[in-house]
């Protein structure tokens, strides 16, 4: 399978944006109200350090920055109410751990908004974040104990639109330690959506997120109930009870997780679910978890657990792989099972094709075909999980007999493995790709691994550092094999400047420009190009002075340039 790589070029214009910035300094939310109400784009807004009760807050200008004096120093307890309504909103480094509400603590219903830099521990609301804009990003924040007290509800929701994705970002966060009955409790640690807007397009991406403990929340971890939506480079740690659930919506995806000593991914509800390069090691309960878990709901009365694709993943240990009859046009392909007790499947797998698997320990299925009996060498890698040996039957021997997987629009996913779970890539072939997870020996820096709790979280808990390099989803984000997004040249810019870039591959260019609320304005590019150095020049005449973002996507990265512009 040839892999094109395909390239969009996006300019996001802040019109409301100002080159002339103030900070103005506040020690009470009173006076945070009003420096809000009168800021210009570009201020920024800081408020003293300390504890603040009963806070109200609507932030409803465009391109400014609230933040507490240092991370982590402000503390907003009792019952507070933040909405955030204005665009290009950045709201950082709070803290909430004493007070309880019965409804939602932040409301975000601008777009490109930011939330990063928060913690939540021991604090009482239904929910902590509602996400109803496009592009809004919740980063390196962390949230721990929601009180069994709490009224049901999902600490992280996303909202979606009838007709306008979300686009959506949650990443390089932390999970941990999540009390109540388990099970179906209602209290998820992420929802995407609900079952009533099951048929909703999303597009949320879920990255770089660490999970602990938390399945007595709910067994749902991650609750996906709508279509186009994206788990990635996420960890689960000691988190036996809980799960990844893809649940009502369709056309979903999961790749390169890693499920450490907890549960896995279920399938319940929902159709065209595409799980590759994931590793499960020491996986399930036995009871509502399981590797990887189907789940036939008779009461719904639509057809459900359909073209379900499992690819490159390497399962180690653990509960059996649970089955149901119900399943139709599914595919098992490529995948390593290694279980030493037990059986490694069980229920019906009638509606399962199955391409060069291979496999050691006790199927507990008749299979025909395609399951390779072999010790597929594992061995424990520099990271801590199981990678392939030398010898090991794997390598070079992927089957090309599994349909072509899901790539979601505007999402720079892998849709041609071309890469493997650690980041590394893959050959382009597909039959000279690794059986697993993981390419031995492959080409590239190593860019994802099992996070840990310091990987994420806010950096006054022990996060990282601010100002470090975030680690990119693959290698294309660090500009290997010629990819880059170069210093726009003049910048600032009166009233032209010329945008540089490169691309590995012939692709398809866009270059678009993008208002502050996300509408198109201006296509300035819409063509192929081939591999090599391009440079295109902007005309901002039409445009008002301001701060302005080049970003370039590239299928497998993305890379963002700040532009300014002066009249």
């Amino acid at each position: 399978m040839k892999y094109f790589l395909n390239v969009i070029v996006l300019i996001a214009v802040l019109f409301c944006s100002q080159l002339s910035a103030t900070e103005v300094h506040v020690s009470s939310i009173s006076e945070l109200q009003t420096a809000i109400s009168a800021a210009s784009a570009g201020d920024v807004l800081v408020l003293a350090n300390g504890t603040y009760l009963n806070s109200t807050l609507y932030i409803g200008t465009n391109n400014i920055t609230v933040r507490a004096a240092t991370p982590g120093g402000v503390f907003l307890n009792g019952t507070n109410g933040i909405i955030i309504a204005g665009s290009a909103v950045t709201f950082s480094g709070f803290q909430f751990t004493s007070g309880s509400i019965t409804g939602i603590v932040i409301t975000v219903s601008g777009n490109n908004d930011t939330l990063t830099q928060l913690n939540f521990n021991g604090y009482s609301a239904q929910k902590y974040i509602n996400l109803l804009g496009q592009y809004d990003v919740l980063s390196y924040s962390a949230f721990e104990n929601k009180p069994t007290t709490a009224p049901i509800g999902n600490l992280i929701h996303v909202s979606p639109d009838a007709t306008i994705p979300r686009y959506a970002k949650i990443r390089y966060c932390s999970f941990k330690n999540m009390p109540g009955a388990g099970g179906d409790n209602g209290n998820e640690c992420i929802r995407i959506s609900n079952g009533a807007t099951s048929s909703y397009v999303c597009r949320t991406v879920v990255e770089f997120c660490y999970f602990e403990n938390t399945g007595a929340g709910d067994s749902e971890v991650i609750s996906v109930k709508c279509a186009q939506n994206v788990l990635r480079y996420n960890t689960m740690n000691n988190n036996m009870h809980g799960n990844f659930c893809f649940r009502f919506g369709d056309n979903n995806i999961a790749y390169s997780n890693f499920f450490l000593s907890s549960g896995g991914i279920r399938i319940k509800v929902a159709n065209n679910i595409y799980c590759y390069n994931n590793y499960f090691q020491n996986c399930g309960d036995g009871s509502i978890t399981a590797p990887v878990k189907y789940v036939y709901d008779s009461g719904v009365g639509v057809p459900h657990l359909g073209n379900v694709n499992i690819i490159h993943n390497t399962i180690v240990d653990g509960t059996s792989v649970e089955f149901d009859s119900h399943a139709t046009g599914n595919t098992w392909a490529n995948n390593i099972f290694k279980k030493s007790s037990g059986t490694i499947f069980t229920g019906g797998a009638s509606g399962i094709s199955w391409a060069g698997n291979i496999y050691q320990g006790a199927l507990g299925l008749t299979i025909p075909s395609s399951m390779t009996n072999a010790d597929p060498k594992l061995v424990v890698n520099a990271d801590g999980y199981y990678g392939l040996s030398s010898g090991s039957p794997a390598i070079d021997a992927a089957s090309a007999g599994y349909p072509a997987i899901l790539h979601i629009a505007g999402i720079d996913d892998d849709p041609a493995l071309a890469y493997d779970i650690s980041g590394q890539s893959r050959p382009a072939a597909v039959t000279l790709k690794d059986v697993g997870c993981d390419e031995f020996n492959a080409a590239g820096p190593v860019t994802n691994r099992p996070l840990k709790i310091a990987d994420v979280g806010p950096s006054y808990l022990g996060g990282p550092a601010t100002g470090v390099p975030e680690r990119p989803a693959n290698s294309l984000q660090a500009g290997p094999s010629g990819f880059a997004l170069h210093e726009a040249y003049p910048n600032p810019i009166n009233p032209t400047t010329t945008i540089r870039y490169q691309i590995p591959a012939a692709a398809h260019v866009r270059l678009e420009i993008v208002d502050c609320v996300g509408r198109v304005a201006e296509i300035v590019a819409d063509e192929m190009q081939q591999a090599g150095s391009h440079e295109i020049v902007w005309n901002a005449a039409r445009y008002p002075s301001g701060v302005y973002f080049c970003r370039l996507q590239a299928g497998q990265g993305t890379a963002t340039r700040k532009l300014a512009v002066i009249k």
